[in-house]
């Protein structure tokens, strides 16, 4: 049987994680290596091509070797770390994404106009953990339920983890409006997190078969698969090309596929290629 195949337009990394992995390549070619705090992005394929460029994950500053450079990942780094690498005398290679550099400022500028920053977004979230760090007097809403819990509040503004699921926070804010009495919202969704979802929603309405790539410890790939599922039942989420079942592919015709923000396009391509085999 011939299948048709859709790749969405907006798979494969997206900007800010490009610039990262670019970053920490280059600066592990230059330096010999380049010291990883944290991973810098949600994928294992992609942190073990990392590892054998030369870039070495460690878990906080005191394993850092203060003779080699230090890299901050896509996500964003506490403040407080970032104050204690810049006394320390650390070489930090700053690789967080614009985009997440631009909600800092925004939720500070909130602040600064007197307001609680509300973040809506995933709790313990590198990014979110991030942006709160910089905030005085914030609070992180990750669902309806912590919005209609929130107390009243008499000036706030509301700002969104950069790879939320647009329709969920429009629901938040819905809750959120109530609570407060003066509320000022900013939209700091990022544009490709926009079009991905745009993108996987039609996908999964027009095709038999709706797949996700990328790991299951990334946000923003475990939110396509969530919004895919609830369109197509017969969506699937996968890492990689070895865990594809030709069960899945037995009648269908039509196959979509997407992928989380720091899925190589490496990865997409062996798995177009293992299903049209499939076909064969």
């Amino acid at each position: 049987m011939k299948r048709r195949i859709t790749i969405a337009k907006s798979s494969g990394f997206c900007l800010g994680v490009q610039r990262a992995v670019e970053m920490a390549l280059e600066s592990a070619k230059k330096y010999g290596e380049v010291q990883m705090l944290g991973e810098i992005v949600h994928n294992e394929t992609v942190i073990e091509i990392l590892k054998n460029a030369g870039v070495r994950i460690v878990k906080s500053l005191d394993e850092v070797d203060s003779a080699k450079p230090v890299l901050f990942r896509s996500h964003g780094t506490p403040k407080g770390i970032r104050e204690t690498a810049r006394r320390s005398g650390l070489k930090v290679i700053d690789a967080t994404c614009p985009l997440i550099i631009h909600i800092h400022k925004v939720a500070q500028k909130l602040e600064a106009d007197g307001r609680t920053v509300i973040v809506i977004g995933d709790k313990g979230h590198d990014e979110v953990t991030a942006i709160v760090s910089d905030l005085a007097n914030s609070i992180v809403v990750s669902n309806i339920q912590d919005a209609e819990s929130l107390p009243r509040i008499r000036k706030a503004g509301a700002v969104a983890q950069s790879t939320q699921d647009i329709e969920q926070v429009g629901k938040i804010m819905s809750k959120i409006v109530e609570k407060v009495e003066d509320l000022r919202f900013i939209n700091t969704i990022c544009n490709p997190t926009r079009d991905r979802q745009r993108q996987v929603i039609k996908l999964a309405s027009s095709n038999d078969i709706m797949l996700i790539i990328g790991s299951r410890t990334s946000a923003n790939t475990k939110r396509l698969a969530a919004i895919a599922s609830a369109i197509n039942p017969k969506t699937f989420l996968i890492q990689n090309v070895d865990e594809l079942n030709p069960d899945w592919f037995e009648k269908a015709r039509t196959i979509g596929i997407s992928s989380g923000a720091s899925t190589p396009a490496e990865s997409i391509e062996e798995v177009k290629k293992k299903i049209a085999r499939f076909s064969s």
